[in-house]
């Protein structure tokens, strides 16, 4: 039988033990952080909670719209960089490269008939003779004319006509024709026989006519080409120029170019040889006439010039380009050339290869307008036909041999073209 004592040390322990076991699961509760006594409870405003919950939204989509800056910035940085590329790639004598900008200069440069016209007019400067490197006028001004080539008159006569070369004139603005008869090649003027050479002279007589009475000036070019060495038809050459300064002696706009592209084996010395007999049956006709002597190589070999320069007045020895081949040491050839002293006139030249063909080399071809405007250089661009190549001014779907509208022109022709309407001619600085 258990006593009263022992019942209630019972009692105690019990009470002890059941205090224990609350006081130690509260204490592990609080040190885990899963109870708040009540002194330790903060109150918070509705506001607060409010201004927790729109800062969480606005964090949420300033993420969702940042990401989309991003993209947007990104791609906006490397469109710019393109254009920027672009832009830089663009030069001043590039104009057709831009469809848009085509547009709007085409739409600029048109008559009210749809006819292309570049708005210049380059000057005609009466009688011209050679001053140092320099084309001047009778007052010594520095002078360059500008224009273009015919095709083999025997092949495209029709470009060399009366209304052609008004045309010419009246919608382009240039100042000279070059009239490039052949003489080697097919019906050219050595091997065609006489009725050959009685239409080319016939061709020649009114294309002078006309350039006349549109203050042009023309070139009579002798254009040996197959023939390497023009020692192989001098006595032709020497019976025709004879024959032809007697016809223009009072004319102030006549060129006479007496050799085109010596090439070949043929040498500097070879050219000289031709020359001492050719030039003095112009001079003994006409002693002011402005003569064109072409250079070995293609008409590129300026180098043997400058150690033998002919020993006449008023000679110009030609040089020739082609944007597509020559590169920038044919332009160093020619600006040391220049440098040196010695009278250039570009008498032809072409944008695409050397081959006459292909498509316009717009980069090259801006460096060479670069020179040929910094140094007022007379330029020829070959050439005036429809023919189906790459350095024909008209296109090859075009049979119009007067008032081209602008999409009447091939690749090279708009290309010149749009160079003309921005180009004014040399101005002394």
């Amino acid at each position: 039988m258990i006593s009263r004592k022992q019942k209630f040390l019972t009692v105690v322990l019990i009470i002890i033990l059941a205090v224990a076991i609350v006081a130690g699961v509260f204490g592990i509760s609080y040190y885990m952080g899963g109870v708040t006594f009540p002194w330790e409870v903060v109150s918070v405003d509705s506001d607060d909670t409010q201004s927790a919950e729109n800062t969480d939204e606005i964090s949420q989509v300033e993420e969702d719209v940042s990401d989309d800056e991003i993209d947007e910035d990104i791609s906006d940085s490397v469109t710019e960089e393109t254009k920027t590329k672009e832009d830089k790639s663009d030069t001043k004598h590039s104009k057709n490269d831009d469809s848009d900008a085509d547009t709007d200069d085409e739409s600029d440069d048109v008559t009210a008939d749809g006819v292309a016209a570049t708005g210049n007019n380059y000057g005609f400067y009466g009688a011209l003779s050679v001053d140092g490197t320099n084309l001047v006028d009778s007052d010594g001004n520095l002078v360059q004319l500008i224009g273009v080539s015919t095709h083999g008159l025997s092949w495209y006569p029709e470009y060399a006509s009366a209304e052609t070369i008004a045309s010419l004139k009246e919608n382009w603005g240039i100042n000279v024709i070059r009239l490039a008869m052949y003489t080697s090649d097919y019906n050219g003027y050595c091997v065609g026989g006489d009725d050959i050479q009685a239409a080319l002279k016939d061709t020649i007589d009114a294309a002078v006519e006309a350039a006349t009475a549109n203050d042009m000036y023309v070139i009579i070019d002798w254009h040996t080409l197959n023939d390497g060495d023009p020692n192989e038809y001098k006595s032709q050459a020497i019976q025709f120029f004879g024959e032809t300064v007697r016809k223009y002696a009072d004319y102030d706009n006549v060129i006479y170019e007496i050799c085109n592209e010596p090439n070949g084996d043929t040498t500097w010395d070879d050219v000289v040889k031709y020359a001492k007999e050719v030039i003095p049956v112009i001079r003994n006709v006409d002693s002011d006439a402005l003569i064109l002597v072409g250079t070995p190589d293609y008409g590129k070999d300026l180098d043997s010039v400058i150690e033998n320069p002919l020993e006449f007045d008023n000679v110009m020895y030609t040089y020739h380009f082609y944007a597509g081949s020559d590169k920038s040491s044919a332009r160093n050839t020619l600006i040391d050339a220049l440098e040196a002293g010695l009278p250039v006139f570009i008498s032809e030249c072409g944008f695409v290869s050397d081959d006459g063909d292909g498509d316009v080399d717009t980069k090259e071809s801006a460096k060479w307008l670069d020179v040929i405007e910094e140094y007022g250089l007379s330029t020829v661009v070959w050439n005036l036909s429809n023919k189906d190549e790459g350095s024909a001014l008209i296109s090859s779907d075009s049979d119009l041999t007067k008032n081209w509208a602008y999409d009447d022109l091939s690749e090279q022709g708009q290309y010149f073209f749009d160079w003309l309407s921005d180009y004014e001619g040399y101005t002394e600085e």
